[in-house]
C-alpha cells in the first residue's frame, strides 16, 4: 500500500485541502488564487525542470515511485486516459516527484512514466531538493518492509492539478473516479494564462 492513512497525517491533509477548496473558491468568484509552489528538480532525461517553465500549460503533479505496486501504476494509467478523453487538456504536463530516490534514478523513473505515455515526465533530486517540494507539497513519506524482505514506500498520494497560470485549481487523490479526474483535469486545462 502505498498512501498513508494516519490521524496526524489526515489533519495535514484536511488543512492542505481547505487551501485548496479556499483557492478554487475565490478563482471561481474572480479573485486571485495561489501561485503553486515552484520548484527545480531533475527530469528523467537529466534536465532541469521548474514548474515556470511549462506556465501556460496545465500541469498534474503526482507523488509516487516506480516500485510501486498499486497506487502510482493506477494513477498514472487513469490520468493518461483523462489526458486523451479530454480534448483541451491534451498539452497537460504530467509530472511524477519520486518519493524513493534511493532506487529510483532518472533512468528508472524515465522507464517507469514511459510505461504509461512517453510524454511523462519523472522527476529526481537531491534530497534537500525533494525535501523542500515535499514540504511545499505536505507529502508524508515512511518506507515499510515489505512481503519480499524489500520495502515499501507509505506517502500521500495527492494528485495537484495546477493551472495554465500557474496557480493551484484543484487536488485529487489516487482513488478518484475516472469521470472526477475527467472533470478536475479539464477545469485546470480551461483556464487562462496569467498576464
Amino acid at each position: 500500500m502505498c498512501s498513508l492513512r494516519t490521524p496526524t497525517r489526515a489533519v495535514s491533509a484536511i488543512a492542505f485541502a481547505l487551501v485548496i477548496v479556499a483557492s478554487t473558491m475565490a478563482q471561481a468568484a474572480g479573485y486571485p488564487t495561489k501561485r503553486a509552489p515552484d520548484f527545480t528538480l531533475v527530469d528523467q532525461r537529466g534536465k532541469p525542470f521548474t514548474l515556470a517553465q511549462y506556465r501556460g500549460r496545465p500541469i498534474v503533479l503526482f507523488f509516487g515511485y516506480a516500485h510501486c505496486p498499486d497506487v502510482c501504476p493506477t494513477i498514472l494509467a487513469n490520468l493518461k486516459r483523462a489526458r486523451e478523453s479530454v480534448a483541451h487538456a491534451r498539452d497537460t504536463v504530467v509530472a511524477l516527484v519520486t518519493v524513493d530516490p534511493r532506487r529510483d534514478t532518472a533512468a528508472e523513473l524515465g522507464r517507469f512514466v514511459g510505461e504509461f505515455d512517453p510524454e511523462f515526465i519523472g522527476l529526481t533530486g537531491t534530497d534537500a531538493q525533494l525535501n523542500r517540494v515535499y514540504r511545499a507539497y505536505h507529502v508524508k513519506i515512511q518506507n515499510t518492509i515489505g512481503d519480499s524482505g524489500g520495502y515499501l514506500v507509505a506517502h500521500t498520494a495527492f494528485v495537484y492539478y495546477i493551472d495554465r497560470a500557474g496557480r493551484l485549481s484543484g487536488f485529487g487523490t489516487w482513488d478518484d473516479p475516472q469521470p472526477i479526474l475527467d472533470e478536475d483535469l479539464g477545469k485546470s486545462a480551461s483556464s487562462k494564462r496569467a498576464p
